[in-house]
């Protein structure tokens, strides 16, 4: 009898469930979407029922896909989860919501903000939380509802996050895995446990915040009325997992000083792993709580596939893929501002170089060539404090590219690691429900390897040159607009 784990991923736009044999051999994967509602400029909201809903069908539908292979779902042994990050839920004292989640992309409350930072400055944040504060952190929310819905304020019992208001509800216990706390403004990474001077600017008392367990811990059994309407055995252990990018991060094997993981999603993020906090004095660099107790992360997002969609919106995909003769393009992404490694935001997207020339692939290898050099930028100030990493592994879509493996292996000079598992993230969490049966997984090392092409790299480095000199010439004219719209 094979023992199966379940990994659980509960994104933006959809819950994912993966089922992994003792060897990691994935038996089954099924999908439930649901949806995000933008109800004013710069909201975005969802029904937590949804969450529950997405993952309990996407388990259901798993387990369906298992029975229909012959394997007994009693053959399930545990199951954790990968959950979206800072996705805020306000609840009474039973967990029931008192609005609906704040999403982690919602943008509402940009006055308080700015408001926060100038009470107490940006460097708090970085001190106590490992990362800076922005429009998007849940603490600048937590002070929207404040000061917007003192009646919602007051009623609030409870704080919780996507992983603990699950958590609940399999289990009935409020856990959070201590990376997913760790990717909240409310907790210290380098003390491993909640910022009391950020609780304390903040009004908020630690009894209304989950108990922090470390991944690959016990959280408890399912309910058995969840047990019953899932069909699976009341036994099941449901183990303490993490959040998207360290779970992606922790299946795809990051490993310190030897791989890092470049995840190729809406955003790329590439993520390192250290044996300690990975302090940046200038504060730009986020860091997190590691799925391993004793090691962290370093999460940097920057633009990545949006840029790219952004090309199939606006000029099609029906075109010769061939480029022209004319001289390489330069393309910054910064199409909504640039994140990491330095955080200007006032930064916009620039193609330069156009000439009648040019043609749409031009453009298409422009923007390849421009996040590869986003990735080297980024893994470069990465770097310059955790040391040098062996190699990159790529995760999700831009592996399934013939072309931009390699430009991104001539660009950051290193072997390239394409994951065969795209869904890493369950994966990972898999990997955590799995425990010390992990050990013996071999899926992680299922990969194809692109060498840079010493020629090509040669080339790459110039044309990175070139992209610096260009992205620093622009900042201060992006500068001087923000600051005309401004005034």
């Amino acid at each position: 009898m094979e023992s199966i784990y379940l990994g659980v991923d509960v994104g933006t736009s959809s819950a994912k469930c993966l089922a992994v044999g003792d060897d990691g051999q994935i038996f089954a994967m099924a999908q439930y979407p649901y949806s995000l509602s933008f109800p004013r400029e710069g909201w975005a909201e969802q029904d937590p029922v949804d969450f529950v809903t997405g993952v309990e069908e996407s388990i259901r539908r798993c387990v369906n896909d298992l029975k229909a292979k012959g394997i007994d779902p009693f053959d399930i042994k545990a199951l954790a989860m990968s959950t979206q990050a800072d996705t805020l839920i306000v609840a009474d004292e039973l967990g029931n919501p008192i609005l609906p989640a704040i999403s982690w992309m919602d943008t509402r409350a940009a006055n308080e903000c700015d408001s926060l930072l100038s009470e107490i400055g940006a460097d708090f944040w970085y001190r106590h939380t490992g990362m800076r504060l922005t429009v998007y952190s849940s603490a600048c929310k937590l002070r929207w509802i404040r000061d917007n819905r003192p009646d919602v304020w007051q009623r609030i019992r409870r704080l919780c996050w996507v992983p603990d208001w699950l958590a609940k509800r399999l289990t009935g216990s409020f856990a959070v895995d201590i990376p997913s706390a760790s990717w909240t403004p409310l907790y210290s990474p380098f003390e491993r446990d909640y910022a009391e001077p950020v609780l304390k600017m903040l009004g908020i008392d630690v009894e209304q915040l989950p108990v922090p367990l470390e991944s690959g811990v016990v959280i408890g059994q399912l309910l058995p009325e969840v047990a019953e309407r899932l069909g699976l055995n009341r036994e099941i252990k449901v183990i303490s997992g993490a959040f998207d990018q360290t779970a992606a991060a922790y299946g795809a094997g990051a490993t310190v000083k030897e791989r890092c993981v470049l995840s190729c999603g809406t955003a790329w993020v590439l993520y390192l792993v250290t044996s300690e906090p990975a302090v940046d004095n200038s504060g730009n660099l986020p860091i997190c709580c590691h799925a391993k107790a004793g090691e962290w992360g370093m999460v940097l997002p920057f633009t990545g596939g949006s840029a790219y969609d952004w090309l199939l919106r606006t000029f099609g995909t029906e075109y010769e893929q061939k480029p022209s003769n004319a001289a390489p393009l330069i393309f910054v992404p910064h199409l909504y501002g640039g994140l990491c490694p330095d955080w200007k935001t006032d930064s916009r997207g620039s193609i330069i170089g156009l000439t009648l020339s040019h043609n749409r692939y031009d453009i298409e290898l422009a923007i390849m060539r421009g996040l590869a050099f986003e990735a080297r930028r980024n893994l470069e100030a990465a770097e310059s404090i955790t040391g040098s990493v062996g190699s990159v592994r790529m995760v999700g879509g831009a592996g399934n590219s013939l072309v931009w493996p390699q430009i991104i292996a001539n660009v950051l000079n290193k072997p390239i690691e394409i994951a065969e598992c795209l869904e890493s993230a369950g994966y990972g969490a898999a990997k955590l429900a799995a425990g010390e049966s992990a050990s013996r997984w071999s899926q992680v090392d299922s990969v194809r390897v692109i060498e840079p092409d010493v020629s090509q790299a040669k080339e790459e480095n110039r044309q990175y040159e070139c992209y610096l000199e260009v992205y620093h010439a622009l900042l201060p004219l992006y500068e001087s607009q923000a600051r005309r719209v401004t005034d």
